[in-house]
């Protein structure tokens, strides 16, 4: 009976050894195919697919995020960090702040100081400039490129969903303001125009020239459509290339570096838009190659640098 029973066993043993054997062949081919499949997207990221993964990337920064979700999102931390104390820094006052004045029922703001963390992470083919709180939140960030071959879409507003523009017209009234999509390096700052030029007043910008230096920017609030963001287009020496225009026609022809300046009053001294042909010819031949976007609690009136994305002497030592 006993070497019965041993029998019996082996033979049970026996019967289920081909079904482990299977399965344990099944898990290391799938084990293998997902190696294999995870080293070929690997190196099609790294080789052909590279583009588009830094597309994509780029495509999931926003402000109001954390600069580590950055660090995540690029894949590594920036090759540059510093700080900057803005002097000037205009506070909105509350009604329960101390020198809140309950008698003036305007606005009412203070100027204080402020500190801001300035990131600027490096590719190859971009370069990525953060502003943050003193808690790292990102408030602003910027993308340049700095490859004629790199040239990322962006949408402002990004477009929502037939369903969702069909609500937010529905419960606004009129139609959803038109959307401009524009690639770096690619187009120029009268592609921001929209169609209808009765809807066009001429844009808000700034420039600097200097020997060997240059930065145009217009600069635009999104209102609701774009969650009460501030959006900042510039055509940067930092990009290494891109066309740009002849900024010195456009500077001669406002009288300085910003257009409407609102620390000058309208009138003989500043011309309007239907008078500056040379300002409208170097939008048509300007490439845009940098975008930023400000959270709300940020703004133009509070951005800490003097321009905006990269300055090219910051970065022109890096690889």
């Amino acid at each position: 009976m006993h070497v019965e029973h041993l029998f019996v066993e082996a033979a049970a043993s026996n019967e289920h050894t081909p079904t482990v054997l299977i399965i344990t062949s099944v898990l290391g081919s799938i084990a293998g195919v997902w190696l294999l499949g995870a080293t070929v997207q690997s190196w099609w990221r790294r080789t052909f697919g590279r583009r588009r993964d830094r597309y994509a990337r780029l495509a999931r920064l926003g402000a109001g995020a954390h600069l580590t979700f950055f660090v995540a999102v690029l894949g590594e931390p920036p090759a540059m960090q510093s700080s900057f104390v803005k002097e000037d820094y205009v506070e909105w006052l509350a009604s329960t702040d101390p020198d809140y004045d309950p008698h003036d029922e305007s606005p009412q703001t203070r100027q204080v100081p402020k500190r801001f963390g300035v990131s600027t992470f490096i590719d190859r083919d971009y370069y990525v400039q953060t502003i943050t709180d003193d808690d790292e939140t990102v408030l602003a960030f910027s993308v340049t490129t700095r490859s004629r071959r790199f040239k990322p879409l962006y949408s402002y507003p990004k477009l929502p969903g037939r369903f969702e523009r069909w609500r937010w017209e529905w419960r606004n009234k009129y139609p959803y303001p038109q959307t401009v999509q524009l690639r770096l390096g690619s187009s120029t700052f009268a592609d921001l125009d929209p169609t209808d030029p009765d809807q066009f007043a001429g844009p808000h910008f700034r420039i600097a020239m200097g020997a060997h230096n240059h930065a145009y920017s217009e600069i635009k609030y999104g209102a609701n459509p774009g969650g009460y963001q501030s959006f900042v287009w510039t055509a940067s020496d930092a990009a290494r290339q891109g066309r740009f225009g002849r900024g010195m026609d456009v500077v001669n022809e406002v009288g300085g570096n910003e257009w409407p300046d609102p620390a000058r009053p309208p009138g003989p001294i500043e011309p309007d838009w239907d008078h500056m042909p040379d300002t409208q010819r170097f939008r048509r031949e300007t490439e845009i190659t940098t975008y930023t976007v400000m959270h709300p609690r940020l703004g133009p009136e509070n951005y800490p640098l003097d321009r905006f994305g990269p300055h090219e002497n910051d970065v022109r030592l890096l690889p």
